[in-house]
């Protein structure tokens, strides 16, 4: 399968989901064999992982396995897509001035897109902390037979980089579920002022909210299900929403940093807190409190709960064992390893 048919499998509404996990299969393979790196989960002792001010970033064999996390890339790589289709329309007298930020050895969001442009259309920058991924992102460009692109790699932190121009397009994807351990709050913030006016910046927003819910029944739920309605499982009666801790977009994030407050208890940065309360409802011991993520990655193009890795949800054991009407402070933390803290207040 060369790199033409694997993008028009992706981009093909109408194609089965078997048909594009073949096609990403077909495009990482390729890459693999290409570059020498095999896409790895590397779970295991943090695996070559870089530990940045700002959250960890992943290695070039766990960012080369993203692409197997194939409804989350089949999305991204439409909405980049159409995100390219529009600002193309918009800005239509000069060339397209895009970032991708932690692109990782494939470029996998961008890669498969690029034959669908003609090289004069766009200026790429890859932005990556590994030189090991920048160095396999520009094989895989040559040996697609896309070398004709204009292409630069640069070698930096995403959290600091600063581009020599304004962007029409940012792509950053640099996370895991609920918004822990990866960067992407400090990307977003450091790279979101650098759009131009009607630019656009991927994914478009982040929702991490907090529930109770009964996970065990819910993930039975969904592997029989599928994707077909995600909504049905906020919306089934074992699920209780209880807040949205956090909504991150490229025109908050700034805001929000600038607003963060030194916590002494957790001896962290954190996001301005919120105060939740456990509601009380019956069977209460039976649920879990766990937040899920949803993203908006451009305009109709989103992930909604359980359809990706890092939709899926996180147990909150600090919560448990729960108790109807206890409160807690709930703040974002930032640093070196971002996360969602919990303190308890007790009752009113």
């Amino acid at each position: 399968m060369n790199i033409e048919s694997i993008s028009d499998t992706i981009l093909d509404e109408s194609s089965s989901p078997q048909q594009r996990h073949d096609a990403l299969n077909a495009f990482t393979t390729a890459c693999s064999n290409f570059s020498g790196i095999l896409p790895d989960p590397s779970f295991d002792a943090w695996a070559d992982d870089s530990l940045l001010p700002s959250g960890v970033a992943i290695n070039p064999e766990a960012a080369a396995h993203c692409a197997h996390d194939y409804q989350r890339s089949v999305v991204f790589i439409r909405g980049v897509y159409a995100a390219i289709k529009a600002l193309r329309l918009r800005f239509a007298d000069a060339p397209l001035e895009i970032l991708y930020a932690g692109c990782g050895p494939f470029a996998t969001l961008l890669m498969p897109l690029l034959g669908k442009f003609y090289p004069d259309e766009l200026n790429i920058t890859l932005l990556d902390i590994h030189q090991r991924s920048l160095d396999s992102a520009q094989l895989v460009l040559e040996k697609f037979g896309l070398g004709d692109h204009g292409v630069s790699t640069v070698q930096d932190d995403a959290c600091v980089y600063k581009h020599p121009q304004k962007l029409h397009l940012i792509i950053a994807e640099t996370m895991q579920k609920s918004l822990e351990q990866e960067p992407q709050f400090a990307v977003t913030a450091n790279l979101a002022p650098q759009l131009i006016a009607q630019g656009v910046f991927i994914p478009q927003r982040i929702d991490v909210s907090l529930s109770l819910a009964d996970l065990e029944k819910e993930k039975v739920f969904y592997d029989n299900c599928g994707t077909s309605n995600p909504t049905l499982l906020e919306n089934s009666p074992g699920r209780y929403p209880i807040a949205t801790l956090c909504s991150l977009s490229p025109d908050n994030a700034v805001t929000q940093r600038q607003a963060a407050q030194y916590n002494p208890h957790s001896d962290k940065l954190e996001l301005e807190p919120r105060i939740v309360e456990i509601p009380g409802v019956a069977n209460i011991e039976q649920l879990n409190a766990a937040l899920f993520t949803r993203i908006t990655v451009y305009e109709s193009y989103s992930l909604e709960d359980y359809e990706a890795e890092i939709t899926l949800p996180l147990h909150c054991y600090e919560l448990e064992p729960l108790c109807g009407g206890e409160r807690y402070m709930t703040s974002y933390q930032l640093g070196a390893y971002p996360k969602f803290n919990f303190e308890l207040l007790g009752k009113k």
